[in-house]
């Protein structure tokens, strides 16, 4: 009986020796995984809240270019 538990527990700890290195380079990926997830979705709501952002503005300028090109219509009559 105490030779099984010694043999399952030097199985398992070889198991665990071998697994330790995998388990690590999971980790690292996951890390880098998650990094690039997380700047793919920054970069995204930058664009949309810049998006936003300049929306009025660009009603505002078109309005202005409507006005100054019938300024130039009118002054060139």
């Amino acid at each position: 009986m105490r030779d099984d538990l010694s043999d399952i527990q030097a199985r398992l700890a070889d198991i665990n020796r071998r697994a330790a290195p995998v388990l690590e380079e999971n980790g690292r990926l996951t890390g880098a995984v998650n990094k690039a997830v997380t700047l793919i979705l920054a970069t995204a709501a930058f664009g949309v809240l810049t998006f936003i952002a300049i929306s009025p503005t660009e009603q505002s300028l078109k309005a202005s270019a409507l006005v100054n090109q019938e300024n130039v219509n009118v002054s060139g009559r």
